[in-house]
């Protein structure tokens, strides 16, 4: 076998270099509208600039984030590198083999079966048969859909195509993987696990290219990001730096929260995830409501959310119900994982038990038990809190991690008020610093 020299390791796997490319748009869908048009001395199309004077190099084993908002070129820019798309100048240079899940279904022909797709999906992406037949039962397995595997692709859901393109994508010999916002359509089960495989390829040193709107999942994954703004990049750096980047490009959406508030990304983050909505005001902006109580089913949303595949967090699956709402969901979830219930308990929490305000006690309580109940210190620095509390152990090591912040009394003591209802910044605070401790111990 061929050594590789340090001068090829060296080398970088995809070089972008002053690339532009331009679209036309046309205005008329109809022989009477172009002839309308024509009459009347309209345009009958347009340019679109999608990529102007893009440049940059991606090394051997790095893992990029191609970020922007909608129309910014991120996806076009990966079509370029896939070689789906070519440069109007400039040019795009990739060195090894590369595998990109740009489209879901993309290279599956919908009258053949999930067998004869994985077997030409994988010559697409430059595998030989004998590979592929190697390893088929791999694909299969993890794309979980064995019971459909010889059912045509056409009655696939898109989960399935996705579950199925991913699959045969991880399996190949790949150098360079390419990967776009397609994530987001498998459930949550599935989304980990494509996630655990990536990291695994990153780790043996493939090169990964990620386009997503998911800030928080691309931050984690990836060491350094690239935003992009009207074709141009705008910003090339360390991932956190350049999601810091792209939010400060958009104004705020909060009247009451400026962007310099010290959780502004974290309430930003939870407001798009949908778990803390953002109330309109009168004048149509929005208000985040920094006092607001948050009720225990917003309190599960968040902490499912936040602890997803992470640290020693439970992945407990309780009973699973379509009737549910995603609040009703990760109470029962939160229960099964916290207090090591059964699925009957689960099933005992209803709408109306999550709607009422869950207390900074109980979410003490459940934090501590997310946490695994690590040793808590024998005293508390709060002056309300002690021994005859069921959330003693709790509350002390929240005060001791720097989850919780209490209230002065008159007499500068701090109390914690455990039964005081738990407010939307209070939350946000908790979350970000529990996030880093469980971060921490992964």
């Amino acid at each position: 076998m061929p050594r590789t020299s340090e001068r090829e390791i060296d080398l970088p796997r995809i070089i972008v270099n002053d690339v532009r490319k331009d679209f036309t748009l046309r205005h008329t869908h109809s022989i009477k509208e172009t002839f309308v048009a024509a009459v009347r001395r309209r345009p009958l199309a347009s340019r679109f600039s999608a990529l102007d004077g893009v440049s940059f190099e991606i090394g051997q084993g790095e893992a990029v984030a191609l970020l922007g908002f909608n129309g910014s070129g991120k996806s076009t820019t990966l079509k370029m590198i896939s070689g789906v798309l070519r440069p109007d100048s400039g040019e795009v240079l990739t060195r090894g083999r590369v595998a990109g899940l740009i489209e879901v279904g993309a290279g599956f022909h919908p009258d053949l079966s999930g067998r004869e797709n994985i077997y030409l999906n994988a010559a697409i992406l430059g595998m030989s048969r004998k590979e592929t037949e190697e390893r088929f039962d791999d694909i299969v397995a993890f794309s979980e859909i064995e019971q459909f595997i010889d059912t045509e692709v056409k009655h696939y859901s898109s989960g399935m195509f996705l579950r199925l393109a991913f699959a045969v994508a991880i399996h190949t010999e790949v150098d360079i993987l390419l990967i776009d916002e397609i994530l987001s359509v498998g459930d949550e089960p599935f989304q980990r696990k494509c996630l655990a495989r990536i990291r695994e390829l990153h780790a043996k040193g493939k090169t990964l290219v990620v386009v997503s709107h998911d800030l928080n999942m691309v931050s984690r994954l990836c060491e350094r990001g690239i935003v992009l703004k009207n074709g141009q990049v705008v910003f090339d750096g360390p991932s956190l730096e350049a999601v810091r980047a792209l939010r400060d490009l958009s104004q705020s959406p909060f009247v009451d929260i400026p962007r310099d508030h010290a959780s502004f990304d974290e309430i930003l983050e939870l407001s798009d995830a949908g778990v803390l909505p953002v109330y309109p005001d009168a004048s149509g902006r929005g208000e985040f409501r920094s006092d607001a109580p948050v009720t225990r089913g917003t309190l599960a949303l968040a902490l499912q959310m936040f602890t997803s595949g992470r640290g020693p967090v439970p992945t407990a699956q309780p009973t699973d119900s379509a009737q549910d709402s995603n609040e009703l969901a990760a109470a029962k979830w939160l229960r099964v994982a916290t207090y090591a219930g059964t699925t009957d308990d689960a099933a005992a929490i209803t709408e109306a038990s999550i709607a009422a305000p869950a207390t900074r006690a109980e979410t003490a309580s459940v934090l501590y038990a997310l946490a695994g109940r690590p040793q808590a210190p024998s005293t508390s620095l709060f002056t309300d809190v002690d021994d005859s509390d069921g959330d003693a152990a709790a509350i002390r090591w929240m005060s001791a991690s720097g989850i919780a912040r209490g209230w002065e009394t008159s007499d500068g003591l701090p109390e914690y008020r455990p039964r005081v209802p738990l407010t939307r910044e209070a939350l946000v605070v908790m979350l970000t610093r529990f996030r880093s401790i469980i971060d921490a111990s992964d």
